[in-house]
């Protein structure tokens, strides 16, 4: 067996895995800009774009993943209404049983206490519905998810936005280093072919 069988795979293997292995690590590194022979200025994909990347994963969020108006009608501020109503009247009638004159009896003091809760049952549920109505404008109006999402991914540290995609892409990242190894060992089998046949 000629060495040409051997040593044109192999070669090609590593070449195309390392030269891929390089270009994954260029998507970080380096992360501050380096010139090079003062007139190139080379620099990670991720850090040189992150505003870019921010911007655009900001917009995506905000237009197609979490439009606002499909949060304000996910968020049931109505579905919350029986548990706030309740708290507020049991709040309400306690303050009241507190405070009410020491020579009351117990009885009057509590016939008063359930009455205002009552009160407060009926026209809290009222007040609720107003209440969950000026929220919800209120929210479409105040919550920009596009901004708080660039501004929060342009605030990230480089180290920390490479470890989120990682964390994401990792698996896809390695299958390119790999699939480098696969091509290099692919075109180093057929030039061995070719010098055979040559």
């Amino acid at each position: 067996m000629r060495s040409e069988w051997i040593l044109l795979p192999a070669a090609g293997a590593l070449i195309g895995w390392f030269t891929n292995f390089i270009a994954v690590r260029m998507l970080f590194r380096p992360k501050r800009p380096v010139k090079l022979f003062g007139r190139w200025v080379l620099q990670g994909v991720l850090p040189r774009r992150q505003a870019e990347l921010a911007r655009v994963v900001g917009e995506t969020v905000e237009r197609d993943l979490l439009p606002v108006d499909e949060l304000v009608d996910a968020l049931d501020v109505a579905g919350y209404q029986d548990e706030v109503v309740d708290a507020v009247a049991g709040h309400v009638a306690r303050r009241i049983e507190e405070n009410l004159p020491d020579f009351l009896p117990v009885h009057v003091k509590r016939a008063i206490s359930a009455y205002a809760r009552k009160v407060v049952d009926k026209e809290a549920a009222a007040v609720m519905e107003e209440v969950a109505g000026r929220i919800k404008e209120r929210v479409r109006r105040d919550v920009k998810l596009g901004q708080l999402v660039r501004e929060k991914m342009s605030s990230f540290d480089t180290d920390r936005l490479e470890q989120v995609v990682i964390r994401v892409a990792a698996a896809e990242l390695k299958a390119i280093e790999v699939l480098g190894g696969v091509l290099g060992l692919t075109i180093g089998v057929a030039q061995a072919a070719l010098l055979s046949v040559l």
